[in-house]
């Protein structure tokens, strides 16, 4: 709480009169918090100018949190109200600087430079949580960045209540949903949900076949047992058989009948060609009466004349005498070529109507021959019966598949899942086991046991405290179950409040702050040190151990303040 002047405080004794202090020790540089704390602590006249939990909350809201936002800081009309907080995060030997700020809390301004003066993109809070996902190689995982890792930031005490279920990201939360987050983290929540999964889909195909078969809903879907599958593929083959020898049967008919048909049109063709040429026939001689009649076939003087203009010693007597001939003769016979004339059309007509009946019924052998009615009746009767059996068949066929898949997954939720799930617990109540023997090192002291407990269709956990009961006890048990979630999974951080470490002991405190020390030694998946960001205020209190360890374990964050400026910007880091 920052104190100001009023009844019980003089100006003097207020954070005002702190002011030039702190900016005299900030001297426009870059300063880390610890220097910050160190240097003029000696000559101020408040104390804890930076609220230790208020700077917790800010790692919380640099890492998306929303806690902030609640904060004094931000809602007391005294205190600063909306402002930006700056932060620059290195990732692969690379820093990356963003700003968030309290007042537009869905967004995250990026920039290209360290001093945060030029801006390169806005993202919303949901494309920043990707690209921390991203960096701190978690995307692979398939969970979001508050289903990971907000659920490791213990800040404000707001965990306190929850000591039992180390993985509930608030009260009234679902278990199973802490149990996927810290599978995720594990890798192996995708397999597990997979065979869940098509265990319920299996069953769920399963009992509707089998609820349609029991009900004689559907002619397709009858049989249960295996004797009615056997009697209806013997009922199957014998209409397969059936079909083949009525497919056989009317092949022969319709090659006969083919064959038959080309028979008679060749004996067709046969009668159709002599009637053809006696029609030819006939239309020449009638031209020919008509070319008599008509004078057409005599030859006339002019075209003797030309014939004896090419052929100048040709004898032209005999060939008048004969034409003279031709005359006479065409009078004598004109009679009989009239009666010709009027007989040849008639007899033309008759050919032609016999010619175009034969061709008729040339044609009509020519197209293809159908099936009568009962043979193609038959034919759909046992083609209907066959698809009706082979339905059926497959239905139970399926329905058998479908129990052996269910057998087999039920088998794998039975052994393969707690064999798996057994392994990670193993591995974490192992390291739980370690770091509660560091806290007691001179006594034996039981630790927490965690446990995943699977079921049909999700997983879920249990965290009891090994008949440790106390609230100091459970505390210090979520505390060491943090620790070995930062070990033994991809977990980059985990973030500490003071409320939470008062609470245990002050030789166990002692203790931990090595622990905390140690954790520098483990790699995140950006490559850096992974962190752990606690307050602590109570050095004296738990004696010289601490005042010896504290230095080196603080986590800190520098401190810029430019001139007219009340902006904080910052690195999270580990010392």
């Amino acid at each position: 709480m920052i104190r100001l002047p009023n009844k019980l405080y003089r100006f003097n004794e207020s954070v005002l009169a702190d002011f030039v202090t702190i900016l005299k020790a900030v001297n426009n540089y870059p300063i880390s918090i610890l220097e910050l704390h160190r240097v003029p602590a000696p000559d101020l006249h408040t104390k804890d100018f930076i609220d230790a939990l208020t700077l917790l909350q800010i790692i919380d809201f640099v890492y998306s949190g929303n806690d902030f936002l609640k904060s004094e800081a931000v809602l007391f009309p005294q205190t600063v109200g909306h402002h930006t907080i700056y932060v620059t995060l290195h990732f692969d030997g690379k820093d990356h600087h963003f700003s968030r700020a309290t007042n537009q809390h869905g967004f995250v301004t990026r920039y290209n430079d360290p001093a945060w003066k030029y801006a390169e993109e806005e993202l919303d809070i949901d494309d920043y949580q990707s690209f921390l996902l991203e960096h701190y190689a978690l995307q692979q995982t398939g969970g979001t960045w508050c289903e990971l890792v907000g659920r490791f930031s213990r800040v404000d005490g707001r965990n306190m209540a929850l000591l039992d279920r180390p993985l509930t990201a608030a009260a009234g939360a679902n278990d199973t949903d802490g149990a996927k987050a810290q599978l995720d983290l594990f890798g192996v929540y995708d397999e597990i949900e997979r065979i869940q999964s098509r265990y319920g889909q299996v069953n769920k195909e399963a009992s509707m076949l089998n609820a349609m078969a029991k009900g004689k809903y559907s002619s397709y879907i009858k049989f249960t047992t295996k004797r009615e599958r056997n009697a209806a593929q013997r009922e199957l083959i014998e209409a397969q058989s059936e079909a083949k020898q009525l497919r056989t049967h009317v092949d022969l008919d319709l090659f006969q009948a083919k064959r038959k048909a080309r028979q008679e049109q060749v004996l067709k063709r046969a009668q159709t060609r002599p009637l053809v040429q006696e029609f030819d026939a006939i239309n020449s001689h009638l031209a020919i009466v008509e070319a008599t009649l008509s004078g057409k076939t005599l030859i006339t003087t002019r075209y003797l004349g030309e014939f004896h203009k090419f052929f100048p010693d040709a004898n032209r007597k005999p060939l008048e005498t004969i034409e003279y001939y031709h005359h006479q003769f065409a009078g004598i016979l004109e009679e009989q070529l009239l009666e010709q004339q009027r007989c040849h059309p008639s007899q033309a007509a008759a050919l032609m109507l016999a010619i175009d009946n034969l061709k008729g019924q040339i044609l009509a052998l020519g197209e293809s021959v159908s099936l009568d009615d009962e043979t193609y009746g038959q034919s759909t009767r046992v083609q209907a019966r066959i698809s009706r059996l082979d339905e059926q068949s497959r239905a139970f066929d399926r329905n058998e598949e479908l129990k052996a898949e269910s057998k087999k997954l039920k088998q794998d939720i039975a052994e393969v899942i707690p064999s798996l799930l057994g392994n990670l617990t193993d591995t974490i109540n192992a390291q739980i086991k370690t770091t509660n023997d560091v806290l007691y090192p001179n006594q034996h002291r039981k630790s927490p046991q965690f446990s995943f407990k699977a079921a049909t269709k999700s997983v879920s956990y249990s965290f009891p405290h090994n008949g440790d009961r106390g609230s100091g006890s459970k505390v210090k048990n979520l505390i060491i179950f943090d620790l070995a979630a930062l070990t033994t999974t991809p977990l980059p951080f985990v973030i500490h409040d003071s409320a939470m470490i008062k609470s245990v002991t002050f030789a166990q405190v002692r203790e931990l702050l090595n622990v905390y020390a140690q954790t520098r030694t483990l790699t995140s998946g950006a490559h850096e040190s992974k962190q752990v960001f606690f307050s602590f205020d109570a050095t004296k209190a738990c004696g010289m151990g601490t005042e010896h360890t504290w230095p080196k374990t603080r986590s800190f964050t520098s401190v810029k303040t430019p001139k007219h400026s009340t902006d904080s910007r910052g690195t999270p880091r580990q010392k």
